[in-house]
């Protein structure tokens, strides 16, 4: 038998009578008590007391183990031995063993719903998602009035797939009480699932932003656990109107100053929203919050730390830096050609038809080789991460004194594609099958610059 986590003997004083405060004590008021007894028992004199004295601290200064020390708290001293060997497995992992020492310590004692609680969340842990929801089902009736039993009984509907009567629990839930966080964000889960499998969604999104500003407002004024809340603004970010930038960016603002202000829970609730938002959001709707979604990034320096491995939520805030610029070419004068090929070449997606579409545009550089070769060389200079995602093709064209065999290879491959589509079949007008030609003269090395600058081709473009 292991070691007892909580000694529930017969006789023996429970933690908080070790320490003298009472079970509403505050963390300040059991800090001072514990050192007000250390003083009293010193670990030399008195070693056993102070043993009893340190565990009785242990436990309840750390919220989790004092919830779960208060949970068991009138457990019968003969069931104490089940009680520990059942939490011992639990934090084992083994929930499955966990769960025969609590349904043996209900078959003698099915009045303490604290253990059939901790029953029911081992058989979640253990996936029995069908036990487990008849035992909520069993605590909400034995405690209508009980918020938390509702929350939890609809988050077992809701992992076995069973999203409706989830949402239909959760009205009752946030009926019970209306700033329940998990509540709210279970409820959104719930119309998410919904989406995912509708042909038609644009009523649930419909429900989806009201829902999502619904719960905001009412969880506006919950002061603990308010890290929580960054789920809320992600998913009021992805309800958001495409049209409303100004909003979306609010919600975005928010979730950094959540994550900035709150502690550890904050950072790691934070890391998951953005991975959420960055899967599930378009990257060319996430190019126009880039700097709200970089400040999101600075803020968990994990993120961007050097790893032995591929960081996958980095490569995501470097494709988004990257579609950022995308976005901002035209803006900066270079041409839209250029926009155009970095819009396939960075797609999320490739259809059939892109490679040619590619090539086309390979082929306009190429023929206008003069026109674009000194944007090509700004480009190189001032966006050297956009440059690289073509690299291959644009040194060709810029260290190529004569482009025809490029033009050729292109000009085949796109009369090749017409030709296995039946392009030519279909359109009797297009001409022959014969590779594209430039129809612009060659300019000699020696010949003057088209540019018009007075120098030689050689030192001028064409250097």
């Amino acid at each position: 038998m292991n070691e007892g986590l909580f000694d529930f003997g017969e006789g023996k004083l429970n933690h908080y009578q070790i320490l003298g405060v009472e079970k509403t004590a505050g963390d300040e008021e059991i800090k001072r008590a514990y050192f007000s007894m250390v003083r009293k028992f010193q670990p030399g004199s008195f070693p056993e007391k102070f043993k009893e004295i340190r565990t009785a601290y242990e436990t309840l200064r750390d919220k989790q183990k004092r919830a779960e020390y208060d949970a068991v708290g009138d457990l019968p001293g003969s069931m104490a031995p089940l009680f520990n060997e059942a939490q011992w497995f639990d934090h084992l992992g083994r929930h499955d063993k966990a769960a025969e020492f609590y349904r043996a310590i209900l078959k003698a004692h099915p009045e303490l719903d604290n253990v059939r609680e901790l029953y029911a969340e081992s058989l979640c842990m253990d996936q029995k998602t069908g036990k487990a929801s008849d035992v909520w089902e069993e605590l909400c009736r034995r405690n209508p009035s009980n918020a938390r039993y509702s929350e939890k009984l609809a988050g077992c509907y809701f992992d076995r797939g069973w999203h409706k009567k989830a949402a239909d629990e959760l009205k009752r839930t946030i009926a019970l009480d209306p700033s329940s966080l998990d509540g709210w964000s279970l409820a959104i889960n719930c119309i998410v699932a919904k989406i995912e499998n509708a042909s038609d969604s644009n009523e649930l999104y419909d429900e989806l932003r009201t829902t999502v500003h619904e719960a905001i407002k009412a969880v506006k004024e919950v002061k603990e656990n308010e890290w929580k809340k960054i789920y809320l603004y992600a998913n009021a970010f992805a309800a958001s109107p495409e049209s409303d930038r100004r909003v979306s960016k609010g919600y975005l603002e928010e979730i950094a100053r959540l994550i900035h202000e709150g502690g550890s829970d904050a950072r790691k609730n934070g890391m998951t929203t953005l991975i959420m938002i960055l899967d599930s959001i378009p990257s060319f709707r996430l190019g126009v919050f880039f700097n709200e979604i970089k400040k999101i990034a600075d803020l968990l320096p994990e993120l961007t730390a050097e790893k032995t491995g591929p960081n996958p939520v980095g490569v995501h805030i470097e494709n988004i830096r990257i579609q950022y610029e995308i976005e901002n070419l035209e803006k900066k004068g270079f041409p839209v050609i250029f926009c155009d090929l970095f819009r396939l070449l960075n797609a999320d997606f490739e259809e059939d038809d892109d490679e040619i579409e590619i090539a086309a545009m390979e082929y306009e550089i190429l023929d206008k080789k003069n026109t674009y070769d000194p944007q090509l060389r700004r480009l190189k200079e001032e966006l050297p991460e956009l440059y690289a995602l073509h690299s291959v093709f644009f040194n060709e064209a810029l260290r190529t004194r004569d482009p025809e065999k490029m033009l050729y290879q292109r000009g085949k491959k796109i009369n090749k594609y017409h030709r296995d589509s039946g392009f030519f079949e279909e359109h009797p007008d297009s001409g022959s099958e014969q590779p594209i030609r430039r129809v612009e003269p060659k300019i000699g090395r020696n010949d003057p610059c088209p540019c018009g600058s007075g120098k030689k081709y050689k030192k001028c473009c064409g250097a």
